[in-house]
């Protein structure tokens, strides 16, 4: 059972979501105080954190993400009534993060908890890190390291290489790539962000003659790193 940390000073709103989550199923923890957060999260290792950003307590819901994040990857659903750019910006800048705003209803704070979940249960890595060649990719921190240098990535790019390279030497179709990337219904949509993507990833990883992103029309695109003494195709 996947266990959802709820963190809202609205005690009446954190009741009123704590049973509509029990009836779908999840494990579900309520705290009111924003200042045990941490606390609660280490014992209670959720797979999802709701946050309420206004909270009243010594800090408010972007510090305690900050703070998260420090050591874990937890995906965290902000909740607000406050609608400036500000903090749009401070909120999706938390990776892997959504916003959700006040008054939300709650079959659609169910519909971004489970695309969330199921996201991070097709994204996580047992590894913290993986080996493509002579470079080292650390997902965590969206870097290729490389001995001429570091590479940061965006969040886009990022994931598309930490989905290839689960599935390093096999071909994954587009459409699956998109759909779990993009988490949209309809791949066309994002084909062009796609290959931009690859695009990109290809350029990056261009140092290492040994490294290789294919994209195949009938097969889809795979990440390759031949062996010493491997023919390439």
């Amino acid at each position: 059972m996947k266990k959802i940390l709820v963190i809202e000073d609205d005690i009446n709103l954190g009741t009123a979501l704590v049973g509509f989550l029990e009836m779908q199923k999840y494990d579900v923890r309520f705290i009111s105080n924003g200042d045990e957060a941490i606390e609660e999260f280490q014992e209670f290792s959720p797979d999802l954190i709701t946050l309420d950003v206004m909270l009243n307590c010594s800090v408010d819901g972007f510090e305690i993400a900050r703070s998260i994040r420090k050591f874990s990857d937890v995906p965290i659903i902000f909740t607000t009534s406050r609608d400036g750019n500000e903090d749009y910006e401070i909120g999706f800048g938390i990776e892997n993060s959504d916003y959700v705003r006040k008054p939300y209803r709650l079959v659609e704070l169910m519909l971004r908890i489970n695309k969330m979940i199921e996201a991070d249960k097709n994204l996580s890595a047992e590894d913290p890190q993986f080996r493509i060649g002579r470079f080292k990719f650390f997902p965590d921190e969206q870097s290729l390291k490389f001995d001429k240098g570091d590479i940061h990535l965006n969040h886009l790019d990022s994931t598309v290489l930490a989905l290839l390279c689960r599935n390093k030497g096999n071909f994954m179709s587009r459409e699956e790539i998109i759909k779990i990337v993009w988490q949209v219904d309809d791949p066309n949509t994002k084909e062009t962000a796609l290959y931009s993507s690859i695009s990109r990833l290809k350029k990056y990883l261009y140092n290492d003659d040994q490294v290789k992103i294919e994209n195949k029309i009938r097969l889809g695109i795979r990440l390759r790193d031949y062996e010493e003494g491997e023919p390439h195709d």
